[in-house]
């Protein structure tokens, strides 16, 4: 019989792409969300990702606050995934203390409940790359390892939520006498992007293509594609020499302006304005006195920090994909699902001869394949039709391309003083920070 893996927030971003790969693999999947009736919609999607699943995937309440939720659960559960949603891939906006008590309860609940269920195996534990650093660092000869720890003391709250969540799991599984023991795997990825299945989360990649900021400040991400945060974590289930141990997930480390460049790319012939002009540190600073989101950017602009990614590459077997390549994808399917904001206007190859096209082929007024016609001119002369339209197009074209330049003119005007140069601060292989939070 197939090994039952329990995970926790079954609807989060990182959770629904284990969810998928774990039913790929033939694994009966049970899930928990905190409310079965509030969860509904995003339920039924998640139950349609692998139709052809052997499986039905299993959902279930279960509220990380309340530990007498936990024993039916965990019933018959051999793997444990407590996918801690993800620190948001944008800095907060909101101040306030983060709900650090609760995260550490949640690890002590469910922790429990495994040892109780005694079928359990192994836990995983979804932590963050911000308990191996709490920030980035200015320090460019520093490479961050599974032995470092970012400090607590000096952490903002929702930081030091994660870095006490994750010490009081290794504290509770060190505890434990010999014949309660459960192995313990814990996850360490930088910024998870790539293509939701589910809801958008609010990164960067959003950000950009919503406009929601009006340049590039010179900020850099630590990023890894969320499917191979999910691969190591299904890997992780039957691997000898992962128990006991940190894993760092990073896939490379792209300046915001970066990001904007590869999107822009992309994403401009299709209507959509990136701005990509980078914004000055002194500009950022009078940016930040009525914008939250510029504010909570200042105290890492121009820092990085440096990963190493030994451990996901020769124990887990998993080679990080191009972040590039991942911010793409993403972008490609938040347009799919209509989850960012449509562009004002369209720009298709062609233009407005493309467009005419369609129309009559709508109509039916296109000619058939293999028909050949000629058409009369005032003089008496015949003309073929190809050419003529040949030199239709050539006239069209540039009326498309008028109507072009007039547009980014507009757009010009609208989004002063961004304009959208393409020339980066410098390589994409160089940086890294912490825009997560």
């Amino acid at each position: 019989m197939s090994s039952l893996v329990l995970i926790t927030d079954a609807t989060n971003f990182t959770s629904a792409h284990i969810i998928k790969q774990l039913q790929e693999e033939g694994y009966q999947v049970r899930g928990t969300v905190t409310s079965l009736q509030d969860e509904d919609a995003r339920i039924k999607q998640l139950q349609e990702l692998v139709p052809e699943a052997k499986f039905k995937l299993e959902i279930v309440e279960a509220d990380p606050a309340k530990p007498e939720t936990w024993e039916e659960a965990i019933k018959e559960v051999q793997y444990v995934i407590h996918a801690v949603k993800p620190v948001a891939a944008l800095p907060p906006a909101a101040e306030g203390e983060a709900p650090v008590q609760p995260a550490v309860e949640a690890v002590q609940n469910i922790f429990k409940a495994s040892v109780k269920s005694t079928s359990v195996k192994r836990i995983i534990l979804t932590s963050s790359f911000q308990a191996i650093t709490a920030g980035p660092t200015a320090a460019t000869d520093k490479v961050f390892t599974e032995a470092d720890w970012a400090d607590a003391e000096t952490a903002d709250p929702l930081v030091k939520s994660l870095i006490l969540a994750e010490k009081s799991a290794w504290d509770f599984i060190k505890e434990l006498t010999d014949s309660d023991k459960i192995d313990l795997v814990v996850m360490n990825p930088t910024l998870a992007l790539g293509p939701p299945l589910l809801d958008a989360q609010q990164d960067v990649v959003k950000m950009l293509l919503d406009r929601g900021i009006t340049g590039c400040p010179r900020v850099s991400y630590s990023v890894v594609d969320v499917r191979d945060v999910a691969a190591a974590h299904v890997k992780a289930l039957l691997l000898d020499n992962v128990s006991g141990n940190r894993h760092i997930l990073h896939g490379g480390n792209l300046w915001m302006k970066d990001i904007a460049l590869a999107l822009a790319k992309e994403f401009k012939p299709q209507g959509y304005s990136i701005h990509t002009m980078s914004i000055p540190n002194v500009a950022l600073w009078g940016l930040s006195l009525f914008n939250k989101t510029a504010k909570t950017f200042l105290p890492i602009v121009g820092k990085q920090s440096q990963f190493d990614n030994t451990r996901m590459k020769d124990v887990l077997g998993i080679t990080p994909k191009d972040v590039k390549e991942t911010v793409v994808e993403e972008a490609n399917v938040l347009i799919e699902k209509g989850l960012v904001k449509k562009p004002k206007r369209v720009r298709c190859q062609g233009g407005a001869a493309a467009a005419e096209g369609e129309a009559k082929a709508e109509d039916g007024s296109e000619k058939k394949e293999g028909e050949s016609e000629e058409k009369p001119k005032e003089n008496g002369e015949v003309k073929d039709e190809d050419a003529e339209k040949k030199e239709e197009e050539k006239e069209e074209g540039k009326g498309d391309e008028k109507s072009e330049e007039k547009a980014d003119e507009e757009e010009k005007k609208e989004d002063k003083p961004v304009d959208d140069e393409v020339k980066p601060d410098v390589p994409a292989d160089t940086t890294d920070a912490k825009a997560e939070n």
